[in-house]
């Protein structure tokens, strides 16, 4: 470099420096004093910068009709005592409306069965980018109650035998239908294959077998008449998801007549 470089760049260079990154830099060492070291700092101010940019889309990259939301990551599920800020969240492009819906709108104008394309659509979308919405997500984007929500999911689940891709069922927590008890379902009554099971419930054929296998063992256990806190004791499982599994046991065995359930078969 030259000596003239040299001292343009000594000139201009600061200016180009005065940055998010710089202003994040210099808020770090009076705030935090001794705390970081100027690599740390550095390390630190990136991340923080990487994170704002995620969440920040650029617009020119965000279409008419769609939008951005914050969801729980897929594979961050929930724990006692944990709160969103503890949780990972993923921002997800979301159509909230498209020239589909706006023809579907003029040629039918049937107002339920379009909230629940939506609400189909943006679950779906949601899981592809890893992260899942839950009704309440839903309930504030598309402006109607959480009760509405969850009648279109399940509605639909029902007519179409799949399981969507919601919060409750992926990380089985709230008033949604557990996904074990759909994965059991269709293995032992249904006697569908995995890789079915899989592609209608939005989980891998590992989690599918694993389900099955929880399922088979607490069985076993209560074939040897062991109580609830025996069969957590030794499956490693708590107290209600054990519980579960003898709901789904009462149903598939109590009732053979009903259920058409051969374990032999499994």
């Amino acid at each position: 470099m030259n000596q003239k470089n040299s001292h343009r760049r000594n000139v201009y260079g600061p200016t180009g420096r005065k940055t998010f990154f710089s202003a994040l830099c210099n808020l770090l060492n009076p705030s935090f004093p001794g705390q970081f070291g100027a690599e740390v700092t550095e390390l630190f101010a990136k991340q923080v910068v990487a994170l704002f940019q995620q969440f920040h889309k650029d617009r020119q990259r965000i279409g008419v009709g769609q939008t951005v939301m914050s969801a729980v990551a897929v594979d961050d599920p929930p724990a006692r005592n944990k709160t969103i800020e503890n949780t990972r969240l993923v921002p997800v492009v979301l159509d909230l409306i498209t020239s589909e819906d706006i023809e579907h709108a003029i040629e039918k104008n049937d107002k339920p069965a379009l909230r629940q394309r939506r609400v189909v659509r943006m679950l779906n979308q949601a899981y592809k980018q890893g992260a899942v919405l839950s009704g309440p997500d839903l309930a504030l984007l598309l402006g109607v109650s959480e009760g509405t929500i969850s009648g279109d999911i399940l509605t639909y689940e029902k007519e179409h035998n799949v399981q969507l891709p919601r919060r409750g069922t992926i990380h089985d927590i709230g008033r949604s239908v557990s996904h074990k008890a759909s994965i059991c379902r269709k293995r032992i009554v249904e006697k569908l294959p995995t890789s079915k099971i899989a592609s209608d419930t939005n989980h891998s054929a590992e989690e599918v077998e694993y389900y099955v296998q929880c399922f088979q063992r607490v069985r076993l256990c209560i074939d040897k008449n062991m109580t609830t806190d025996e069969i957590a004791l030794v499956t490693g499982h708590g107290k209600k998801i054990v519980q579960e599994y003898k709901q789904l046991h009462d149903e598939f065995i109590c009732l053979p007549e009903n259920q058409g359930v051969n374990y032999a078969e499994n």
